[in-house]
């Protein structure tokens, strides 16, 4: 289920702040032509970023059933830090809930309400049942929990030109656009100006690189298969056929084993952060290329993160990870980048996550 840092100069219209895109290949080491393996590390201990909001007439039936799960991070012109949320189990399905705060070191962060719903006008899932909360299409197994209602979901923030976008997922990739980074609205006219195509599933992020999106998605399929599907567009408008770029391995192969893909290009290297709601763990890979981390093939992991549907920062030299937790708040916690030997990890079992106090 299921946002990014900086791209330095990658393209005159397609660059990142840094929010939750972390184009750093263009450091020094590969300006020498370099590459440097690393590994994640946890660092310290978690701290609440939001909690779960008083949501009034929209509050869920069931409150052990309303969470807060997918989400982004926007850093604004304004110096200010925007947090937007998929709810899922309210009284009106799932929504998308906002917050805003002034450090990521520092929260819980002030709400600001309700910030999109589902809408039919646009072609989205403004009616329910819902396939994207399961198998896309079709639905979970009889003893699966099920959230119905409308569907809007994992917000994911970028800049663009001028304009700063929110990918997410109903009935479809779609788009939204703001020129303050505070007011989004959909992209185009109705029914579909803001739909980029239909076939992406759900927890979509976007890599800039050297001019192409890359945009990373989750599949789930009637098999009750679920694998990481890329699509590359130049344009937002034209994308390649999907292709399979990740799938299996111990974060199972089941329907929600491979949900909330974020990749981070670092030091000539691409790093696959994959959720898995079968295990509740992350699984990291790491590739020489943007579109494979290994297809039933687990050389490519090097980690086993304890944390849930992860984004992943780097603000002011510094990088941090999100974690849901227990689905009542969002939990923030330090990131650091070991240097690790490639040519020593393959077929080795991944490492499991260590935390230290340092910073």
């Amino acid at each position: 289920m299921k946002i990014s840092s900086f791209a330095h100069n990658l393209h005159d219209r397609l660059h990142v702040f840094g929010f939750v895109l972390y184009l750093v290949c263009v450091g020094s080491s590969m300006a020498a032509g370099q590459t440097v393996s690393r590994v994640p590390v946890l660092i310290g201990e978690p701290w609440e970023i939001c909690v779960m909001p008083d949501l009034g007439p929209l509050k869920g039936p069931v409150a052990r059933n309303q969470h807060i799960v997918d989400h982004g991070f926007l850093l604004r012109p304004d110096g200010k830090w925007t947090l937007w949320a998929c709810i899922r189990g309210t009284a009106a399905g799932r929504i998308f809930y906002g917050w805003e705060g002034d450090s990521l070191t520092e929260g819980p962060w002030r709400p600001i309400g309700v910030t999109a719903q589902a809408d039919a006008r646009w072609g989205e899932n403004a009616v329910g049942p819902n396939p994207e909360s399961g198998t896309v299409p079709g639905s979970p197994p009889k003893n699966a929990q099920r959230w119905s209602g409308p569907v809007i979901q994992a917000p994911y923030f970028m800049k663009w030109g001028d304009e700063f976008l929110c990918f997410y997922n109903s009935h479809g990739i779609r788009v939204m656009t703001s020129r303050d980074g505070k007011n989004f609205t959909r992209r185009g006219d109705p029914p579909n100006g803001n739909l980029l195509y239909a076939d992406g599933g759900r927890d979509v992020m976007v890599l800039p690189l050297n001019g192409v999106l890359y945009a990373y998605s989750t599949i789930s399929t009637t098999n009750r298969r679920g694998y990481i599907m890329l699509r590359t567009s130049t344009d937002l408008k034209n994308w390649t056929p999907g292709k399979n770029v990740n799938e299996g391995g111990p974060g199972g192969s089941g329907p929600v084993s491979a949900e909330s893909p974020f990749v981070v290009a670092l030091d000539g290297y691409f790093y696959l952060f994959r959720a898995s709601s079968e295990t509740g763990k992350t699984y990291v890979y790491r590739s020489t290329v943007p579109d494979d981390f290994g297809v039933n093939d687990s050389s490519k992991l090097i980690a086993t993160l304890p944390l849930k549907a992860p984004e992943v920062i780097q603000h002011d030299g510094q990088w941090f990870i999100s974690d849901l937790g227990n689905f009542q708040a969002i939990k923030m916690r330090r990131l650091r980048w070991e240097v690790h030997n490639a040519q020593n990890d393959g077929g080795q079992k991944p490492p499991q996550a260590k935390a230290t106090s340092g910073q």
